[in-house]
C-alpha cells in the first residue's frame, strides 16, 4: 500500500510517499510544492491544487493522510494556511482516494513517542527510519513524510485499521490525550535520547526530559 502524507502550507507544502508491506515501510518519494511567490494568492492557491493533482497522477497513492490545521499566534498566517489546505481538500476529493487527517500532536506522538516534540526531533526520528542520505531537504518533507508515517502505525497497529472517509464526508481528527505513550513510545523516546546525547545534543532540553508544562 502506498500512503501520500501531505504537510500543508501556503508558501510551502511538504509531501511524502511511503510504501508498507506488513510491518515494513520504505520511503518511496519526499518533497515539496513551491507556488511562485510573486503570483497572486489566488493563482498560488490553484498551482497547489494542480500541483497536487500532478503528484497522484505519478505516485498513484492508495490512501493520503493531511495533517489538520493548528493554531497560530499570526490569525493571517493561519487564515492562509487554511485556505491552502481547502486547495488541497478540493484536489482530493476530486482524486476520490481515502483521506484521513491527524492533529500535529497525533503525528507527534507516532514518530516520537511526545506529542509536544519539536521539528528537530520529528526530523531526526524520520532520517533514523529511512536513512539520513534519503532524507533531505526542509522540515516540511520530514513533516510530510511523519504524517504518512503515523497513518502507517495506525494501519499496522492490531485492531486499529480506520475505514478510509473521503474528502466530502466527516473529517476524522482524534487526538490522543496529552502525555499518553505505550511501552513501545517510551523506549523510542530512550533511543532518542541516548542518540542525541552520542551526537552531543543537550539531551535534557532537546527531548523536553524535564517536561515543563505536563
Amino acid at each position: 500500500m502506498l500512503v501520500l502524507g501531505i504537510d500543508p502550507g501556503s508558501v510551502i507544502t511538504g509531501y511524502g510517499v511511503v510504501e508498507c508491506h506488513g510491518r515494513n515501510s520504505r520511503m518511496v518519494a519526499g518533497g515539496t510544492l513551491r507556488p511562485d511567490a510573486g503570483l497572486p494568492f489566488s493563482r498560488r492557491l490553484l498551482e497547489i491544487h494542480d500541483g497536487l493533482l500532478k503528484l497522484i497522477e505519478e505516485y498513484s497513492p492508495d490512501e493520503v493522510a493531511v495533517e489538520n490545521a493548528f493554531y497560530r499566534a499570526n490569525v493571517k498566517t493561519l487564515m492562509k494556511m487554511c485556505e491552502a489546505r481547502g486547495a488541497i481538500m478540493v484536489a482530493l476529493a476530486r482524486s476520490e482516494l481515502p483521506v484521513f487527517q491527524y492533529a500535529p500532536r497525533e503525528v507527534k506522538q507516532a514518530v516520537v513517542g511526545r506529542g509536544g516534540a519539536s521539528k528537530e526531533q520529528v526530523q531526526f526520528m524520520i532520517r533514523n527510519l529511512f536513512g539520513q542520505k534519503r532524507v533531505t531537504g526542509p522540515y516540511d518533507i520530514t513533516d510530510a513524510l511523519a504524517v504518512a508515517v503515523c497513518h502507517v502505525n495506525r494501519l499496522q497497529a492490531p485492531g486499529g485499521r480506520v475505514p478510509g472517509e473521503t474528502a466530502g464526508e466527516k473529517e476524522r481528527s482524534a487526538v490522543l490525550p496529552d502525555g499518553r505513550r505505550g511501552h513501545a513510545g517510551a523506549r523510542r523516546m530512550d533511543r532518542l535520547t541516548e542518540k542525541l546525547e552520542k551526537m552531543g545534543v543537550d539531551a535534557a532540553r532537546t527531548t523536553g526530559a524535564k517536561r515543563r508544562g505536563r
